[in-house]
Parts: structure tokens; C-alpha cells; sequence
């Protein structure tokens, strides 16, 4: 494939998705608590316990079955952990 046709179609991807789709934070939960998190737009995104993710950068509000909740903000590109202080999900930045 001719270079040129290359880097119009990588111009034509970029143009039909939006800046959303690159946006993102990450999350890494350092807890044992399973997580439902709700940031920026988009509700139900799941964060295991010890595990990694990608949210959506916005506002923060994460729950657990178990009652265990925290909150926070964050941008694209931050990075965040969520660490266990004595019983309380605390969100921190990395």
C-alpha cells in the first residue's frame, strides 16, 4: 500500500472518531474490594481487586458491593490508585 493512501486512511480513522475515544485515565485498585465506577460520562465500569483498567476522565464515584465507596476526579492521562487506609478505598494519584 502506497504511503500517501496509508496516511489518508490514518487521517480518515482520526477524523471519524471522536476526541472521546482517546481519552482516559488510569486506575490501578491496590484493594480487595471489587469496584463499580462511575467517571466522566460513563457508568459501569468494572475494577477488580489488584487489577488495572482505563476509565473515562471526569468526575469519580466508584462503589463496592460490600458498601465500601470513594471519590475523586481525575484527566486525561492521570494516573490513580486506589489503596486500602485502614478499612477506607482511598483514591490517590501515582
Amino acid at each position: 500500500m502506497p504511503l500517501r493512501t496509508l496516511a489518508g486512511l490514518t487521517l480518515s480513522a482520526m477524523l471519524v472518531l471522536p476526541a472521546a475515544a482517546w481519552a482516559r485515565c488510569d486506575l490501578f485498585n491496590d484493594t480487595a474490594w471489587d469496584f463499580t465506577v462511575e467517571s466522566g460520562n460513563v457508568s459501569n465500569q468494572r475494577v477488580g481487586p489488584r487489577t488495572h483498567t482505563s476509565i473515562a476522565p471526569g468526575a469519580i464515584r466508584a462503589t463496592s458491593k460490600d458498601g465500601k465507596s470513594f471519590g475523586g476526579s481525575c484527566r486525561d492521562g492521570d494516573k490513580l490508585v486506589v489503596v486500602n487506609d485502614r478499612g477506607v478505598p482511598v483514591l490517590k494519584v501515582k
